[in-house]
């Protein structure tokens, strides 16, 4: 067979060979549609109905799945429309004409209502409504119960409809409380997840921030509770809260985790990392005074600029623990002109500002803590004093962590174990130390000088009878987004404290957001809320105040038998005896008992040691 000649042999056989590759293509595509092959992991996409509960440290639940059920339509089965929404308005309380239109404008499946309540569920099962329910189906669906309500919420997070978490441990533990499923019979549920809260605890503390921010007209409180010896933390409280059962009618910014998303300048409470950085560095003494009398004032020489930072009152000459205990501006800014910025801003990293606390949980943010390099003539005094630069409560809680061990930081945690739904321990944390920051004898002198600020200081409003305790109080200013510049009206209060003083076991930290009440200082109004938290902390735990004696016994006790009553020749002495052990005067012949009232012996006649007689008449009154 000969070829055109006006078509070259060459186009011919390419044109031929991208045919044959063109239909073997378009084969395999057919097969795969027409003919596809089952997946190695069917159930790649679903979850595991039953999530994992999450619960604190001691066991109490906190978060739990349930099994509910969803009412699905399917049109096509629908025998009679009418009937249908006649029946089906009474049960979920929607109107029947808007519902009808609901339905009939909507696709062949619908969902008439998610997550039924039991009594929603029940009326499905109407037998008497079977024929006008003809379409409507039951499907099994996994519910979330918050049986403490609003209790850590922020923390705890919520879930979806889809029981996926959205927010909280909720959200960043998702693949562990609901394990993706690879196979066949795999859906065992997900595994539990133990936060290090103390409900117990939790609980007081937020009433007490709860009535913190009534009292001061806040916009927020947030209060948190450490255990110093291992960076547990035991408490995690804002207010306003929210349900977790009904998250969605809580807005945003309530529903917002403040405590671990935003970034605020901490005010003078920041003092104490910076005052400890320049003295641990050798820059400064306990014993060196600085002027305080008003101002700090600096002049830049290559410009002139004169730089001023005024103080709450004029105190003189202060040494180190007296600029803590009258949180003087001034003092703490002549002191910072000890230090070089560089070696300043270094020294402020190593406390861990700048940086996430890496608590493992999303959104954490990391503050704000610009390189030296870019800081002008008056950042350095106005850092020392906890301003121009941004934190967060665990940034300040970690950094506290310091203080309390001898100068090494540790690692916060807020989930202490993960246990599979067999039981296994999956995860464990414990004590971990992330770095030394400063020297141990920094620290001790330190919570010497904050133990000062508490008894004598800004934070004598914290004190607590028969406790020592150490501590730093302070005031924000907070700028003002509309303006670029410090509110006249807006500030934050706080209070960092120690209990006890010398060797810490648990750390408190206390912000007040926007206070509209008779004040804004920290040493007035976040002082007293911290001294109500340390009280319950001494109350729950148990720990001993100044004087008192700490008695320890096994939780026990043994109680004798009272000895067995002998009746002889003389009345005996029933003083004491239950009514049961009377038995024996009672079978005495000849001898009458005259029992009054219930419990023990009181009072009884004739006396013990009176001859027996026949016919005598014994009376015993009981209480």
């Amino acid at each position: 067979m000969r070829f055109p000649p006006s078509i070259p042999r060459r186009y011919l056989v390419f044109f031929g060979i991208t045919g044959v590759f063109a239909l073997l293509i378009w084969g395999v595509y057919a097969k795969t549609m027409l003919f596809p092959k089952p997946t190695d992991s069917p159930k790649s996409s679903i979850r595991a109905l039953d999530r994992g509960s999450i619960l604190d440290r001691n066991g109490r639940i906190l978060a739990v799945s349930s099994r509910l059920e969803t009412a699905t339509l399917w049109k096509p089965q629908v025998k009679d429309p009418v009937a249908l929404v006649r029946a089906v308005a009474p049960i979920l309380g929607e109107d029947p004409e808007a519902l009808g239109r609901r339905l009939s404008e909507g696709p062949d499946f619908q969902y008439l209502k998610r997550k039924l309540s039991a009594r929603e569920a029940a009326a499905f099962r109407d037998p008497a409504l079977k024929e006008a329910l003809a379409g409507v189906h039951l499907q099994p669906e996994a519910g979330r119960s918050y049986p403490q309500s609003d209790l850590a919420a922020g923390l705890i997070g919520y879930v979806g409809l889809d029981n996926v978490g959205l927010a909280g441990i909720e959200y960043t533990y998702n693949d562990i409380l609901s394990p993706p499923l690879t196979d066949e019979g795999s859906d065992r549920g997900g595994a539990s997840v133990w936060l290090t809260i103390d409900s117990v605890l939790q609980h007081e503390v937020q009433v007490i921030a709860d009535q913190a921010a009534a009292q001061n007209q806040a916009s927020r409180v947030n209060a948190l509770v450490a255990d110093a010896t291992t960076g547990d933390l035991l408490v995690w409280a804002s207010s306003p809260g929210f349900d977790a059962n009904r998250f969605s009618s809580a807005s945003e910014e309530v529903r917002t985790n403040a405590i671990l998303t935003r970034a605020y300048e901490p005010g003078s409470v920041f003092k104490v990392f910076s005052l400890s950085t320049l003295l641990d560095a050798g820059v400064i003494k306990p014993t060196d005074r600085f002027d305080a009398n008003g101002w700090y004032e600096h002049t830049v020489a290559s410009t002139g600029e004169v730089i001023r930072i005024h103080d709450l009152g004029v105190y003189g000459r202060l040494d180190l623990a007296g600029i803590l205990e009258y949180s003087s501006n001034a003092g703490t800014g002549y002191a910072s002109d000890r230090m070089a910025p560089v070696p300043f801003e270094q020294g402020l990293r190593r406390y861990g500002f700048g940086e996430v606390t890496g608590i493992n949980l999303a959104g954490e943010t990391p503050g704000l803590l610009r390189p030296a390099a870019t800081w002008s003539a008056r950042s350095k005094p106005t850092i020392a004093i906890g301003q121009e630069i941004g934190v967060s409560a665990l940034q300040i809680l970690q950094a506290a962590t310091v203080l309390a061990n001898d100068g090494v930081m540790l690692k916060l945690h807020v989930v202490r174990r993960i246990v599979s739904p067999t039981g296994e321990l999956l995860t464990e944390a414990g004590r971990t130390e992330v770095r030394p920051v400063i020297q141990a004898q920094t620290a001790q002198t330190m919570l010497g000088m904050l133990q000062s600020t508490v008894e004598l200081g800004t934070g004598k409003r914290a004190r607590v009878q028969g406790y020592d305790l150490a501590g730093k109080t302070g005031t924000a200013q907070v700028r003002d987004p509309e303006t670029g510049k410090y509110s006249e009206k807006y500030f934050l209060a706080s209070v960092l404290l120690f209990l006890p003083a010398e060797k810490p076991r648990y750390i408190v930290y206390v912000t007040i957001e926007n206070p509209l009440g008779a004040s804004y200082l920290g040493g007035q109004i976040a002082s007293p809320v911290g001294r109500s938290i340390v009280e319950k902390i001494i109350q729950l735990q148990g720990l001993p105040r100044q004087g008192e004696a700490l008695v320890s016994h096994p939780g026990s006790a043994r109680l004798e038998l009272p000895p067995a009553l002998m009746v002889g020749d003389v009345v005996p002495n029933l003083i004491g005896l239950p009514k049961r052990s009377l038995l024996p005067l009672l079978n005495r012949p000849g001898l009458r008992v005259d029992i009054r009232g219930e419990g023990w012996v009181v009072k009884q006649t004739p006396a013990a040691g009176t001859p027996l007689a026949d016919g005598m008449t014994v009376t015993v009154d009981l209480q």
